[in-house]
């Protein structure tokens, strides 16, 4: 063989494939300055899965969010997964707010899966769908989260209407139990993760007066986004908080506070009794079989600092003596 011809066929460049792994400078532009449709919560064009436990907030917060974005944005908000008692209410907030609400199971002879032919039959149109945002609630009523091929037809057909322009919002459900940590678990296959734009948790707190307060953590993000708190009140009104509250963090110290409470009230029940030096309190309850010296004095430590301040903590001028006083 001629050695010119031989020295003319270029060699495959084996590092080729990391050109697909490179960001160009317009997608870390878009990365680094997006545009929100919800700050902190919703990038145009991306799609999006927000998780959270059943009646954890999520169909209040986002029907709420789809009357602050239909000014801006045609909006639709798919809702397969609502109680026919609750149709109207969420018909009326959506005639109010500007959004177009569809209940296909609500409709004769139609399901979600005739919402997803619709999907795929506008995914192969050429358009741009930049001014139009789809809420979808809930994924699983949309294909099997647990069986990979059928989840991942979808997840393809998504991707392509995102690829024109679309905003996507899939709400999904968490499994019944949190990890270690208290982080819920998101109730599907890890494939979910992979294809999307953003996994964001919502992770709701029950309040005593019926209230709800629920903030966002988010777990996959292809933008920087800062944690969010809302609040849903008693008739399920929501504003969002001026401040992030973490909330995984509020449970953890309300659930520390329920086992600790017969040593609090021991506490307090010395401390009434003019029992106001440490040594005391200690004795107290070691006496009343509730607590040994270290139990007791953890208990104190930490109810004497925010965010829960049940007693005050001083030094006595005599013996330098550890006190603690109710608060006021």
């Amino acid at each position: 063989m001629d050695d010119k011809f031989t020295q003319s066929i270029e060699k495959p460049d084996p590092f080729s494939w990391t050109q697909k792994f490179t960001l160009t400078d317009e997608e870390v532009a878009m990365i680094a300055d997006p545009k929100w449709v919800y700050p902190n919560l919703i990038i145009q064009g991306h799609v999006a899965v927000y998780p959270a436990p059943p009646n954890g907030g999520k169909t209040t917060i986002f029907a709420w969010i789809a009357g602050q974005i239909a000014n801006e944005y045609e909006v639709f908000y798919v809702n397969a997964d609502i109680a026919g008692g609750d149709s109207k209410e969420m018909q009326a907030q959506a005639n109010q707010n500007g959004f177009k609400l569809l209940l296909p199971d609500m409709k004769a002879g139609l399901s979600m899966t005739d919402v997803v032919d619709n999907l795929e039959a506008m995914n192969a149109l050429d358009h741009n769908y930049s001014s139009h945002v789809f809420i979808f609630d809930t994924l699983k009523k949309m294909t099997s989260v647990i069986q990979k091929e059928r989840a991942k037809n979808l997840y393809k057909t998504l991707r392509g209407l995102s690829a024109k322009g679309m905003t996507i919002i899939l709400l999904a459900h968490t499994n019944k139990y949190n990890d270690a940590d208290g982080v819920p678990i998101y109730e599907g296959t890890g494939d979910l993760r992979s294809d999307v734009d953003e996994m964001i948790y919502l992770i709701p707190k029950k309040n005593d007066d019926g209230s709800m307060t629920v903030s966002t953590k988010p777990d996959k993000v292809r933008g920087s986004f800062k944690p969010l708190t809302f609040n849903i009140s008693s008739d399920r009104r929501v504003s969002l908080a001026d401040e992030f509250v973490d909330v995984i963090d509020a449970m953890r110290y309300e659930h520390l506070v329920e086992e600790d409470e017969p040593i609090i009230q021991a506490i307090h029940e010395a401390i009434d009794n003019q029992k106001v030096n440490q040594t005391e309190i200690v004795s107290y309850c070691k006496s009343i079989g509730i607590a040994g010296t270290r139990k007791t004095t953890k208990v104190l430590e930490r109810y004497s600092l925010p965010p829960i301040k049940l007693w005050n903590k001083q030094k006595a001028f005599e013996n330098n003596a550890i006190q603690y006083f109710k608060v006021d």
